[in-house]
């Protein structure tokens, strides 16, 4: 579903790492409603840039802006950062759930204790989105008795308890096999349609990019060296499967 809108534009954001530069001075736009997939080789700053539009990394110069609102200028947050950073949502590849708690839990305790959200409308939520991720029957498990597919799918699950806008996927499939895979991509689409979310992903699956995204961004040395529709980027998969695997071309 392309808008036609950015949902995110970023301009010559950069970043440093003593003296090893990450990015150098990345400028690109993700369309509202649609999933964008950064590809590009290991250390090419994907993950990174990520990290940038979450909130979890700090830019050392550049300007992102999320929704029309400015939340990063020259390297430093605006004072509407607070309340676009409630807007986004965040899945990393490891998982990132409590394991002392159960997968109600889990779900429950941020927009309990970040929200204010009362204990029953929360547990009532998780219930609902569960279901929408096909684990309602997993509610009291714990998260050592689900595969990996299905603690990744709580992830997404407990990233959509906050109601994000934008939701964050850092190589959520890299430890999932073909079938596990498969079922994450359902359950990220259907969310996506229904929610109308902006989705952007850093991946090196390119199966998963061919079926899900709608756009593509290159990321190689630090900057976007390319972007475009899927099937436009897709039409020599076999040189950009090479690109993506190969060790990156910058200084990173």
């Amino acid at each position: 579903m392309n808008t036609g809108a950015a949902a995110v534009s970023l301009h010559g954001v950069t970043k440093r790492y003593g003296d090893r530069p990450i990015l150098r001075g990345v400028t690109a736009d993700l369309s509202a409603g649609e999933i964008t997939a950064l590809l590009g080789p290991s250390g090419s700053g994907k993950s990174t840039l990520l990290r940038i539009v979450a909130g979890l990394t700090d830019a050392d110069a550049g300007q992102v802006t999320i929704g029309g609102t400015t939340v990063l200028d020259d390297g430093e947050r605006t004072a509407e950062w607070p309340g676009a950073a409630s807007r986004i949502g965040m899945v990393f590849q490891n998982y990132t759930l409590w394991p002392h708690l159960d997968v109600r839990a889990n779900l429950t305790l941020a927009p309990r204790k970040r929200l204010g959200m009362p204990r029953d409308e929360a547990s009532g939520l998780a219930e609902t989105v569960l279901d929408q991720v096909g684990l309602r029957h997993h509610l009291l498990s714990s998260p050592s008795r689900l595969s990996g597919g299905e603690r990744q799918r709580v992830a997404i699950a407990r990233a959509i308890m906050m109601r994000p806008q934008l939701l964050l996927c850092d190589e959520i499939t890299s430890a999932l096999d073909r079938r596990a895979a498969g079922q994450l991509l359902d359950v990220l689409q259907g969310l996506q349609h229904d929610r109308r979310l902006t989705v952007a992903l850093v991946t090196h699956d390119l199966d998963f990019v061919a079926r899900a995204a709608d756009q593509i961004i290159l990321i190689d040395g630090g900057v976007a060296a390319d972007s475009g529709p899927r099937d436009a980027m897709l039409s020599d998969s076999i040189a950009l499967s090479r690109f993506i695997h190969a060790e990156s071309c910058g200084p990173t």
